[in-house]
């Protein structure tokens, strides 16, 4: 299922009680989506984009009886590396060959070998210098 998960980097409105209850409504569509995967056994494809905390906890709780699944274009957020535990892998793409990707180069190491996965967003997150 996927992809699917939260996005908080724009917002329809400007107004902090609007956005507020924006970020509710994705995070009840994200649990929804989730149960529709453990409901066919399907793994899911995870968008997080200035969203790492609450997709980490939406995660963790909802990922019992999950397939697992693979955090698309992980962005080097530590506590995100805790997901492996639950089944989950971290996709990495041309971002890794970004100038400003040295928080992704220096948390690759301890994503766990078997957790690693390749992967593209293009056009738009080609490998530098595409």
């Amino acid at each position: 299922v996927g992809e699917c998960g939260l996005d908080y980097f724009r917002f329809k409105s400007e107004d902090l009680k609007e956005r507020e209850k924006e970020k509710e409504e994705q995070k009840r569509l994200f649990v929804a989506q989730l149960e529709l995967a453990k409901e066919f056994k399907k793994p899911v494809i995870i968008h997080s984009r200035e969203a790492n905390n609450d997709t980490y906890e939406i995660l963790h709780e909802h990922s019992k009886d999950l397939v697992g699944g693979v955090l698309h274009c992980f962005n080097a957020s530590e506590h995100l590396l805790r997901l492996s535990d639950d089944g989950f892998y971290f996709g990495i793409g041309g971002v890794l060959t970004f100038k400003n990707a040295k928080n992704l180069v220096n948390i690759l190491p301890q994503i766990p070998k078997d957790r690693l996965l390749l992967e593209t967003d293009a056009p738009y997150l080609t490998p530098e210098p595409y």
